[in-house]
């Protein structure tokens, strides 16, 4: 059994987003054995306006403990956590395309919602998405398929490798594009 590491972006998804991405987890945690909770970790990186937001609703969800909040200043720390993250949960309905190719940089499949503007980023190689609905169906959503990417590693590589292969083919400045 492996460590999943699910990696947020806090205010870069906005409020909707955050509630979404903890209640996911949270659901997650709770529907598991004590033995698969001790390998989950939510990170949430944060520029710090919302800080004491996170905590309070991590609080009364009751996975204050196994969430590490991490400061978006704090790259070094960040960059770790993109290279541990098993996943990364992007619920926002803003374009995040950019945020995207950052986590596929680093081989981190990406689970969001279905968007017109993500067509030509994502798609089941890389990731996977979810069709925007209430709050709950899209909690549900996010931790149906979190679920299932927790007790499939298998899929985790399958994504990851797909990720880096998106990466590299349609957002890096290779050589490959240069002499093209």
């Amino acid at each position: 059994m492996s460590n999943f590491n699910v990696l947020s972006l806090g205010e870069f998804i906005h409020k909707e987003g955050i509630d979404v991405a903890l209640e996911s987890f949270a659901d997650l945690y709770y529907d598991v054995t004590s033995k698969h909770q001790k390998q989950m970790k939510l990170i949430m990186v944060t520029k710090g306006t919302l800080l004491d937001y996170i905590e309070q609703k991590a609080e009364i969800l009751g996975i204050k403990k196994v969430i590490e909040i991490v400061s978006w200043s704090e790259q070094e720390e960040i960059e770790d956590w993109y290279n541990s993250a098993s996943v990364m949960l992007l619920p926002s309905k803003d374009n995040i395309t950019r945020l995207i190719s950052e986590a596929f940089s680093f081989g981190l499949p990406v689970v969001c919602y279905e968007s017109e503007e993500l067509d030509d980023t994502m798609d089941p190689t890389c990731g996977m998405m979810i069709e925007y609905d209430s709050f709950q169906e899209n909690v549900m959503g996010f931790s149906e398929v979190l679920r299932m990417l927790y007790f499939d590693p298998e899929a985790r590589k399958i994504l990851k490798k797909g990720a880096l292969k998106k990466y590299e083919t349609q957002f890096s400045w290779g050589y490959k594009d240069v002499a093209a």
